[in-house]
């Protein structure tokens, strides 16, 4: 029998003490918030004056409407407050129920810097400045970043174990800028971001899809505490889990594509494949590279059942 609840065996995991077995990504141990007025699952204007609008049914809004269409324009643009994000009596409640001795409370913060950038912006006009006006995006981006950390103080007043937020900084094939300017104009805001919660030693969980392998090792070096998720085909596993160990966690990993149209055994022959790269030396939760709707029930028991069954320590 386990000596070490699910929560306990994650933070020992994720720290890279000794966990008893690979954390699970379908083990219920985050109580996530959201202030209200951050994000909205539908059509809507939110508080930096982007307009949203939702596209496939139960996929996110996109960004259609940027207020901020050149940096020429950056001194008449105003920031919101962080403060008018509102935690709700509904958000108290449900707060005040849970069972801090099993569950880790995580505040949770929609579009972080490179995505709120791009989101006021466009995307082309945004990368293009990043060459055009140096010094207004350093400025711009700064401010963003100062926003998120408030609202991240807000959650530490809150006594939350953690803090997560939505930062997409891969294709498919690369990073979506190059890593110099990934390490000159956004990994200073990072720091930024997260130097109250790392001071008071809470947990980072950086969401990013995407290929990020080639600024792993920089995440790491900021004191980022789980990357999430890992995609199987956009990364070399190999050599994110040589980046990290010791210093950073990973969060996924099992290729989705299979889970979503291979069969069981297939599914089983994924998950030993990647508990061989990235079990070794703790510091790995074993879960889908992504979420999507649509998996077979059957390559979903396949994939936990395996993984249990692997992924032990002792």
């Amino acid at each position: 029998m386990s000596g070490m609840s699910p929560k306990e065996n994650y933070l020992a995991a994720i720290r890279f003490a000794d966990p008893e077995r690979v954390p699970l990504g379908n083990e219920p141990i985050f109580h996530h918030l959201l202030f209200e007025g951050n994000f909205y699952m539908g059509d809507w204007t939110d508080s930096w004056r982007v307009r949203w609008e939702a596209g496939l049914e139960d996929t996110v809004p996109f960004p259609k409407g940027n207020p901020l269409p050149s940096f020429d324009q950056l001194d008449d643009y105003r920031f919101p407050d962080p403060d008018a994000l509102v935690f709700t009596d509904e958000l108290r409640h449900g707060l005040a129920q849970v069972d801090r001795g099993s569950m880790l409370v995580i505040g949770q913060l929609f579009y972080l810097l490179f995505e709120r950038a791009w989101a006021i912006m466009g995307m082309d006009n945004f990368l293009a400045g990043l060459l055009t006006h140096p010094e207004e995006a350093r400025s711009y981006l700064h401010g963003i970043a100062s926003y998120a950390r408030a609202v991240f103080d807000r959650y530490l007043e809150l006594g939350v174990d953690g803090v997560t937020f939505s930062e997409d900084l891969g294709s498919q094939r690369a990073l979506m800028i190059s890593p110099q300017m990934f390490r000159e104009f956004f990994l200073p805001e990072y720091e930024h971001c997260f130097e109250n919660v790392l001071r008071e030693g809470k947990l980072v969980l950086f969401h990013s899809c995407g290929c990020v392998d080639t600024i792993a090792g920089d995440l790491a070096g900021i004191g980022v505490s789980v990357l999430d998720p890992v995609q199987a085909r956009a990364n070399d596993l190999h050599k994110i889990k040589q980046y990290t160990l010791g210093r950073m966690a990973l969060h996924g990993g099992i290729d989705t594509a299979v889970l979503a149209m291979g069969t069981p055994e297939e599914v089983q022959a994924e998950v030993i494949r990647v508990m061989e790269i990235l079990k070794p030396g703790g510091g790995w939760v074993c879960a889908p590279d992504q979420a999507i709707p649509g998996i077979p029930d059957e390559n979903m028991s396949a994939l936990w059942e395996t993984a249990r069954e692997a992924g032990r320590y002792h």
